[in-house]
């Protein structure tokens, strides 16, 4: 979008034929106040898109036309004109355009509907290089539900099955789904169209859990800020990378789970030693047939030390 200039910008000097803005006449300063002050009455509906506005600019701009009584008296003046939507106020990074932190409703930002984004952008343009900040109205609340714009998205990590250390860090909306997840996923990672895909959700213990419903939302899947998706490619013979184990039995849903192969094959040994009530007499302990006589040692030793401390217990 153009720049906007000033109260009478928009020449036809202009060459550049991509500004339609200027070529639309920008509606007396009482017929903006009314137009966006309807609109920000608009009622929160679960889906719908509103956009954030810088609030230094939105101040300025309801200065400029009289938005609240204490202002009418400067209505129109040059002075005031807002020039064009400038919400370089709200990035902690100004090339990423990544949103600080803790901003606030009202304070910081101020939230309007599509249509008076849509409206106020006519109007007066918006910032060159800068996207509009566009967030989803989502559902909050387990019994009562109640809509808000979700200002701060979900960011999750990225990656591929086969190279896992390629991390790409994308943001998602609560109310996009599955399928709106791994469409990006297959276009980061130069997946071919034809190519079959599974979508994994990997935890810190290793264990990956498929995400197999395209239609839940990343609010239904319980997917948490940092959390780590892992796309994987079918073989050209027709397998999997990842074979799944036997779906873990649940009533809610239906999920499969499976271990990295790496967790399974460093157990060769296990220790495992049990006291009841201090009574070493009960003690026992398992070791596989690889475990190493300095292992058996270290048993020894341990119930030898339990055993004196018992001893200590009583004479004292």
């Amino acid at each position: 979008m153009a720049e906007g200039g000033g109260p009478d910008s928009g020449s036809a000097a202009d060459p550049d034929p991509e500004p339609v803005t200027a070529q639309i006449p920008t509606p007396s300063t009482e017929s903006q106040k009314q137009s966006i002050g309807t609109l920000l009455k608009t009622t929160l509906r679960k889906g719908d898109e509103w956009f954030l506005i810088d609030s230094r600019w939105f101040k300025q701009w309801k200065k400029y036309v009289g938005f609240d009584s204490w202002d009418m008296y400067n209505v129109g003046e040059h002075s005031l004109y807002p020039g064009p939507v400038d919400n370089s106020g709200l990035f902690s990074d100004h090339e990423t355009q990544i949103l600080k932190e803790h901003l606030i409703d009202e304070l910081d930002y101020v939230l309007v509907p599509t249509e008076a984004w849509n409206k106020l952008v006519c109007w007066y343009g918006c910032l060159e290089g800068q996207r509009p900040i566009v967030r989803k109205v989502v559902e909050h609340g387990m019994f009562v539900k109640h809509c808000k714009v979700e200002v701060y998205l979900l960011e999750l990590n990225l990656c591929e099955n086969d190279n896992m250390d390629n991390v790409i860090t994308r943001h998602f909306s609560k109310a996009d789904t599955i399928d709106t997840i791994e469409k990006e996923m297959r276009s980061l990672f130069e997946i071919p169209t034809g190519k079959e895909t599974r979508l994994w959700n990997k935890y810190m213990s290793n264990t990956y859990e498929q995400l197999n419903k395209p239609d839940s939302t990343v609010q239904d899947a319980g997917l948490f800020q940092g959390q780590v998706l892992v796309i994987e490619r079918k073989n050209e013979d027709g397998t999997w990378p990842r074979q799944a184990s036997h779906p873990k039995s649940s009533t809610a849903t239906s999920r499969n789970f499976t271990t990295s192969p790496k967790l399974s094959s460093n157990s060769s040994a296990t220790i495992s030693s049990t006291i009841t009530n201090g009574d070493s007499s009960n003690s026992g302990s398992t070791l596989n047939n690889s475990t190493s006589s300095g292992n058996r040692q270290a048993h020894c030793d341990f119930v030898t030390m339990t055993q004196y401390a018992k001893y200590l217990d009583i004479t004292s």
